[in-house]
């Protein structure tokens, strides 16, 4: 395999229900990515990083992949409420899930040995 420049690392976190065309797309169109899977906070939904490293002037590419592939959706969740004696229906409450998380960092070094 060719020696191939990574002067940036993109960490993109993003909702677990997209990783896998995500990732799917991305090793598709070559760029090497690593998951690490996680779960979010308020939700308790899972979720999934993903280190991707590449050389800079392939940044635009891969944000424009990680915009079409991660849009953010509405989607309905049951409120818990604690009531005695009584059955009530479970309130709803909308909220966006999914989009992505991106950071962008520099890389001073990279070896792959």
């Amino acid at each position: 395999m060719g020696e191939q420049q990574v002067n940036q690392l993109v960490i993109a976190t993003v909702a677990g229900g997209q990783a896998g065309d995500v990732i799917r797309t991305l090793v598709e169109e070559g760029f090497y990515v690593t998951r690490i899977d996680s779960t979010s906070g308020l939700l308790q939904e899972a979720t999934v990083s993903l280190l991707i490293g590449l050389d800079r002037a392939r940044l635009p590419h891969l944000l424009g992949r990680l915009r079409t592939l991660c849009r953010p959706y509405t989607r309905y969740l049951p409120v818990h409420l604690e009531v005695t004696m009584a059955e009530v229906q479970p309130m709803m409450i909308e909220t966006q899930v999914g989009g992505a998380t991106i950071y962008v960092l520099n890389v001073e070094r990279f070896e792959q040995v």
